[in-house]
């Protein structure tokens, strides 16, 4: 790489570097639980006076224990980093974006220190929060003091001082007579530790915050029933040495590896990420010029082999196959790959097909090996850090580079895919019947109940096919399911519901060499039945808007040229025949008058005597002579021009009839042509297009092109076939095959034993992805479950959700991976972003590669540097401005009825979308609230933006709907702009005094939690109904202004709804923003009174 790029590569990771430092550790999401006897807040005056009895005397349910407990330490209020950036920025102002996306809520703290049962503090790892050392270091030296070199010796230096207050601790004693000799921390210690943390980062919090302590809990096992010895370890190494742990910043530590990489060398994918394709490389696939390429692409050649178990008659949409053709053809050796996906437009349908393909295509490799075994090129010790080894067999590398793995900042986006996939429904009703690893998905899905596995109908699984991970709890409740026996003993074994070594134990499925022939055979089908349809488009493509003269035109012009130049030299050659004869008449004449000269020839005495008479004879012969001399060079001539002329005939002749042969040839293949298409039109029951530009209408956007149901068939019995082959391979591998060793080791891995070489972690991880081929993680526990894992050590990565995810977030997936799909909506709503602006536009000054807003958090997602370094996508046009590039669209929605989808097709999409008819009409909801409308009502704004009256109509509203609905609350979603809307709904909801039976505080608490909220909190859901509140009064304008900035926030809120929306707010506020006008044209305005009566009304028509 030439050092400029690399360096600004650099840069911008440095940049994220530095403002993950004050991203603060989000405290209440340890708080914010329904159990309280969860958490003991100690006041600071009970560290001295107290007594040190933190430790005991909870109560906690009798059917748990605590195993530990977690003192978070140095607490202080989030919105002091706004206040410190204040003065290191004075002169920066604050607005709506601020307020309502730069902003953090809630409590933040220091640090996380462990403790054991007793109370003592282990310190492997402390885990630190950045941001306060961040605050100390700015403050004091100023921003460009900040540098991951200045905090790795501000962590060495934390060390020390830990190191110090661990060896000054007093000796443990005995609590009790007899008793184990343990030291708990003490109040005088705990205000030393705080003073210490304080010391160090240079930032003080408030002397008046608490300290918060958290009991860890595990539930009890009954007497005589075993535990099992790898399903709840330590949740770390153990280490005697103290380490430093990040506990505000997920990502800091993968962007070092990033920048140490690039220093070291090239990481393409990321590099990809980090560098926007020119205009001039872009395809827009809305143009002419993109229709053709439309095409191409779209030709079955490049279909992918494996199908999801789908029904046979679901085809793609023509986007959703364009993406994934082009995808898969342009990461075949790695890349990165970005998809425009609007809501309700098939995502995960894409995907699917993908890790289909995926998977058919390692069956391959499996189906050439000549043994299951094969698959191994050796075998390696693998030691942990536990004290445990195993044999483990190493895979070849041509079963490597197909780990699947789907991140997202969302964890709901990620589990819909990998927890939504094993489950039955995914498949169509034709293939319920198909299984891989049933009975291991089965356990993985069930609620364990006193050892007891009960499966819900509405999880009732097919296959292992993926599974969720991501977080410790997640890694060790999956691998207590997938890898251990039971804990209880009394528990019959159910072979329904094993683990992979009861699967192991009796599996009766076909032999490794049975499966592979039976792949074998299914691949050459789909190989012919592509081929087939393939040709079908080839001669398609080739006659195509076109008719027989248009077909043969260049050979009927080629003919007419020949004929042409025939008749031209035809033409000459006869003209050059009379010249030559007409020269030769004369050459004639000339002989004959020097004859004629030769018997005038005066004699001898007449020369003599007359000397003027043989002087004019001899004149005479001499001209003859002459004459002759130069018609001699005029025949030459005329015989070498008619010898040209003869062999151009001869030639042109030949042309003429070459011409007329090829004429014919063409004509021949246009009636052949034309035969073959008549028959393949009969065996292929789709319509195609009759020219490029007809890819617009929407039976082609919805049907796609080339789907037929026979090869859909045949390509998903592959997918199972490929399935199939893995079973039988994992069987014969599994027990005593080589490859025992390898599932022993991912058990360990995935409850945080490491080995003792990190080297054998890719092998570790390769062998899972063998027996579950996705696996999904958050962006914030990648790092985490990955660690070990360096640069293209993943096959595949499947960012969800990209248009929420902020830029840095993917740098360590995308720094790991070999190939990227990036799946993501930028004009859904942006990243949520917790650090002051003030203090982003001062880090991003810090170099001339981010001194803009191209990489800045607060402005852009991982979606919109994807989609900008996407070849292949479309420009969305934006108010006063150019245009937004996405990534390659998916066009066909499938969530919304009208009028939402209207709505969002115009105001975000430039009308591009398109919807099924059967889709467009409403449904009705199970308490109709009649049709979507805006409910006009204004009034006073009271605090920030909330409006009173909208809150009450709100609260009216609902107290109706639940009395309507047979004492249930309603399933709706109640979204508005602002969080001071958001607070003041579910303060107002929760003190609704309920018709009929009250359904509970706590119930109500977590309708609201679930129910009422911003547009962020709501994105990935959608729910039958919407209600936005709009807020806002005439002297507050500038949030309505902010609110209607950009597209995204109404159209995350209306496209939640799927059968009807609501909207809450004053017209003469609203209508005339940009967007919300739309919505006011469309909607029909209803007066509060009217729309509750109509509510009534309608509950009662139900």
């Amino acid at each position: 790489m030439v050092q400029a790029a690399q360096q600004r590569l650099i840069e911008i990771l440095d940049y994220w570097h530095k403002v993950e430092f004050f991203i603060p550790f989000d405290l209440d999401q340890v708080t914010d639980v329904e159990e309280a006897w969860k958490l003991r807040w100690i006041k600071p005056d009970q560290l001295e006076t107290g007594p040190s009895n933190y430790f005991e005397r909870f109560d906690i349910p009798e059917d748990r224990k605590i195993t530990g407990f977690r003192l978070y330490i140095g607490l202080f209020d989030a919105g002091e980093i706004a206040a410190a950036c204040k003065k290191i920025f004075p002169t920066a102002a604050s607005g709506e974006e601020e307020d309502e996306r730069g902003t953090a809520d809630g409590r933040s703290c220091f640090a996380r220190i462990d403790l054991n049962v007793y109370g003592e503090p282990s310190f492997d790892p402390v885990s630190v929060s950045t941001v306060p050392w961040a605050l100390g270091c700015a403050l004091a030296r100023g921003i460009g003091s900040l540098t991951s070199a200045a905090f790795e010796d501000a962590k060495f230096d934390l060390k020390d001082l830990l190191e110090d207050f661990r060896t000054r601790r007093p000796p443990a004693k005995p609590a009790k007579p007899g008793g184990a000799p343990i030291a708990p921390l003490t109040g005088v210690e705990i205000s030393q530790l705080l003073s210490l943390f304080a010391e160090w980062a240079g930032f003080a919090p408030s002397p008046e915050q608490p300290l918060l302590l958290e009991l860890r809990t595990s539930k009890k096992r009954e007497d005589g029933k075993r535990d099992n010895a790898d399903v709840e370890p330590h949740d770390d190494d153990e280490d005697d040495g103290i380490d430093i742990d990040i506990l505000n910043s997920f990502y800091i530590e993968d962007i070092e590896r990033a920048m140490s990489s690039l220093r070291a060398g090239s990481v393409p994918v990321l590099e990809s990420y980090l560098s926007p394709l020119p205009a001039d490389q872009r395809m827009d696939l809305y143009a002419a010029d993109g229709r053709l390429a439309l095409l191409d692409w779209l030709h079955p050649s490049r279909y992918n082999h494996g199908h999801w178990l789908s029904q046979a008659s679901h085809s793609m949409s023509l986007m959703q196959q364009f993406a994934i053709n082009a995808a898969l053809d342009k990461l075949r050796d790695g890349g990165m790959f970005a998809v425009n996906g609007p809501p309700g437009t098939g995502k995960t349908t894409l995907l699917r097909e993908i890790f289909a393909d995926n998977i058919v295509r390692r069956a391959a490799v499996l189906a050439g090996l000549n043994t299951a075994a094969d698959a191994f090129s050796g075998k390696v010790k693998v030691e942990f850090r536990n004290g445990k080894s195993t044999w483990m067999g190493r895979l070849r590398p041509e079963l490597t580079g197909f780990e699947m793995v789907v991140a997202s900042s969302n964890n709901a986006a990620v589990e819909n895919i990998s927890r939504d996939l094993p489950k039955l429904k995914s498949l169509g009703e034709d293939w319920r019947a198909n299984s891989y690893l049933k009975s291991v998905a089965y356990r993985i899905a069930a609620e364990d109940e006193d050892g007891i596995f009960h499966p819900s109908p509405e999880s009732e699984p097919w296959g292992l096919i993926s599974c969720a991970l991501g977080n410790s709890e997640n890694r060790r409740r999956f691998v207590s399911k997938f890898y251990h026996n039971n804990w209880n003993e009394e528990v019959e074994p159910d072979p329904t519901c094993q683990n992979i070594r009861e699967w192991l134990d009796s599996y009766q499925g076909p032999s490794f060499s049975q499966a592979a022939q039976r792949y074998r055979e299914l691949a050459a089908k789909v190989e012919h039945a592509v081929g087939t349809l393939a040709a079908y488009a080839t001669l398609w493509r080739q006659y195509q808007g076109t008719d027989a003269e248009a077909f043969c035109k260049t050979e009927y012009l080629a003919l007419q040229l020949a004929h042409e130049r025939l008749d031209n030299t035809t033409q000459e050659h006869t003209a050059a025949q009379a010249m030559l004869a007409q020269l030769q008449q004369r050459q004639a004449d000339l002989r004959e008058e020097e004859r004629l000269l030769g018997l005038q020839r005066p004699a001898w005495w007449v020369r003599w005597f007359q000397p003027s008479r043989a002087a004019r004879y001899r004149d005479e012969c001499m001209a003859n002579a002459g004459e002759q001399r130069a018609l001699l060079r005029e025949v030459a001539a005329a015989r070498e021009a008619l010898g040209r002329y003869t062999t151009s005939l001869s030639q042109q002749t030949s042309d003429v009839h070459a011409a007329r042969t090829a004429w014919q040839g063409r004509m021949d293949a246009w009636n052949n042509g034309q035969e073959q298409l008549r028959r393949l039109r009969q065996q292929y029951a789709f319509d195609l297009p009759s020219s490029p530009d007809a890819l617009e209408q929407d039976k082609f956007q919805i049907a796609g092109l080339w789907h037929d149901n026979e090869l859909a068939q045949l390509r998903s019995e592959l997918f199972a076939a490929a399935l199939t082959l893995h079973e039988a391979w994992l069987a014969e591998v599994g027990k005593g095959g080589g490859f025992g060793g390898n599932l022993f080791a991912l058990a360990q891995l995935l409850t945080n034993q490491r080995p003792d070489d990190d080297t054998f972690i890719p092998l570790i991880w390769q062998s899972l992805f063998m027996v579950v081929p996705v696996v999904s993680t958050t962006f914030a526990s990648l790092a985490r479950q990955f660690h070990g894992m360096g640069a293209d050590a993943i096959g595949w990565l499947f960012i969800d959700e990209a248009g929420q995810a902020v830029p840095q977030a993917a740098v360590g997936g995308l720094w790991r991976a070999r190939r990227a799909i990036v799946v993501g909506d930028p004009l859904q709503i942006e990243p949520v972003f917790t650090v002051p602006r003030s203090l982003i536009r001062a880090l991003s000054a810090q170099s001339v590669h981010t001194a803009g807003e191209a990489y800045a958090p607060d402005k852009v997602s991982v979606q919109r540097l994807a989609d900008e370094a996407n070849r292949y996508g479309t420009l969305v046009p934006l108010p006063g401005g150019d245009g937004l590039w996405i990534g390659s669209p998916l066009r066909v929605h499938r969530r919304c009825a009208d009028p939402m989808f209207s709505m969002a097709n115009t105001i975000a999409y430039d009308g591009k979308m398109v919807i099924e008819t059967a889709r467009r009409a409403p449904q009705a909801l199970k308490v109709p609230m009649g049709e979507s409308a805006w409910i006009e009502l204004g009034g006073q704004v009271d605090f920030k933006q909330v409006v009173p009256q909208q809150i009450d109509f709100v609260g009216e509203l609902i107290a109706r709907l639940y009395r309507l609905g047979d004492d249930t609350l309603p399933e709706l979603f109640i979204i508005s702009p602002f969080k001071a809307v958001r607070h003041a709904l579910r303060r107002r909801i929760v003190e609704i005094q309920w018709p009929g039976q009250s359904p509970g505080r706590k119930t109500v608490k977590k309708w609201c939690k679930n129910r009422i909220g911003t547009v962020h909190t709501f994105q990935g859901k959608e729910a039958p109904a919407v209600i936005m509140v709009l807020g806002v009064d005439a002297d507050h304008a500038g949030s309505a202004t902010w609110a209607a900035s950009k597209p995204n926030l109404l159209n995350v809120a209306l496209t939640r709804a799927q059968q009807h929306f609501y909207m809450v707010g004053a017209a003469d506020v609203w209508r005339g923003q940009p967007y919300f006008g739309a919505v006011y044209a469309k909607l029909p305005v209803r007066s509060p009174a009217e729309f509750l009566a109509g509510v009534v009304t309608s509950a009662s028509l139900a």
